[in-house]
C-alpha cells in the first residue's frame, strides 16, 4: 500500500534465471504484488521462481515464448482482476532500481494516467549506459515522441512504469504488438486516447546482464512500428474514428 493505493508490479521475465532474485528483492516494501511472467523461459528460471518465497508473490507462466509484450499484457490483466489502483512494470533482469518507484507513483496519484521512466534525465544512468544504446534509444524516443505528439522528454524504450488502473482500462491491449517495441505501442496507444503521459527520471543498474535484444530484428521491428502509425494516422477513416471516441467522451462526460 503506497498512500491509500494499492500497488502491483509486473514482472517479465525470459531467461533471467542469474538476475531474477535480485530484480524481486528490488521491488520495495510498498509493493502489494508482484506478478511474475515467466514467458516461455529455457533455462532454470521457472524453478528459480519456484524456490523464492513471497506472500506478494504470483507466478504466471507462458509455456511458449511470445515476447515481453504479451508477458507484459498477462501481468497486466492479472494486475486488474486484482483491483489494484496502480500497476508498475519491472523488468526481470535487476536493471531498475525500486528507490526510483514512489517518485514514479507519486506522479500517477497527483493526476498523471501513464508516467514514464526516464533514463535521459538522470545524469547517473546516461553515464552508465553503453554508447550504442544510448545512441539508439535517442534515436528511438525521437521518432517515438513526434509520432505520438507528446511535447515533453521521452525515453521511450524503457520499461519503467507506471500506469492508473482507469487508464490501462481505457486500452486495447489485445491490439497491441507483442514482443519487443511493446513500450512504443503503449506510447501509441495512450496518446490516441488522450491519457496524460509524463516522465520522472530513473536510475538503470548495469552490472553483468547481458543483452537479450537483437539489433538486427529489433531495430526493423520498432521502425516498422512507428512508420504503422504514422500510415495509420493520415487515413480518413483513423482521424474520423478518433474524433468520433473523442465525442463520444465529452458526451459521457456531460452525462
Amino acid at each position: 500500500m503506497y498512500k491509500n493505493h494499492r500497488v502491483a508490479v509486473v514482472m517479465p521475465i525470459h531467461n533471467e534465471e542469474a538476475h531474477l532474485a535480485l530484480a524481486i528483492s528490488r521491488v520495495p516494501p510498498l509493493v502489494d504484488l508482484i506478478i511474475a511472467v515467466d514467458d516461455g523461459s529455457i533455462d532454470g528460471t521457472w524453478d528459480r521462481l519456484a524456490r523464492i518465497e513471497s506472500e506478494k508473490l504470483v507466478r504466471i507462466r507462458h509455456e511458449k515464448n511470445r515476447g515481453v509484450g504479451a508477458a507484459t499484457k498477462t501481468g497486466y490483466l492479472r494486475a486488474l482482476e486484482a483491483g489494484v489502483e496502480l500497476i508498475a512494470v519491472m523488468d526481470g533482469d535487476g536493471q531498475m532500481d525500486g528507490c526510483d518507484l514512489p517518485a514514479l507513483l507519486d506522479r500517477a496519484i497527483s493526476g498523471v494516467d501513464y508516467v514514464k521512466g526516464n533514463r535521459f534525465l538522470h545524469t547517473q544512468s546516461i553515464s552508465a549506459m553503453p554508447a550504442s544504446r544510448y545512441v539508439g534509444n535517442r534515436i528511438f524516443s525521437w521518432l517515438t515522441r513526434k509520432s505520438a505528439r507528446i511535447p515533453s522528454s521521452l525515453d521511450a524504450q524503457c520499461g519503467y512504469t507506471v500506469i492508473r488502473r482507469v487508464a490501462l482500462n481505457r486500452l486495447r491491449l489485445g491490439d497491441l504488438y507483442d514482443r519487443y517495441g511493446f513500450p512504443n505501442e503503449m506510447l501509441f496507444a495512450a496518446a490516441a486516447e488522450g491519457l496524460r503521459v509524463e516522465s520522472v527520471p530513473v536510475r538503470s543498474v548495469y552490472e553483468n546482464e547481458v543483452s537479450g535484444i537483437n539489433p538486427l530484428t529489433a531495430v526493423p521491428t520498432i521502425l516498422f512500428l512507428i512508420a504503422r502509425k504514422n500510415l495509420r494516422d493520415r487515413l480518413p477513416f483513423k482521424n474520423a474514428r478518433a474524433a468520433f471516441a473523442s465525442q463520444k467522451r465529452e458526451s459521457n462526460s456531460v452525462k
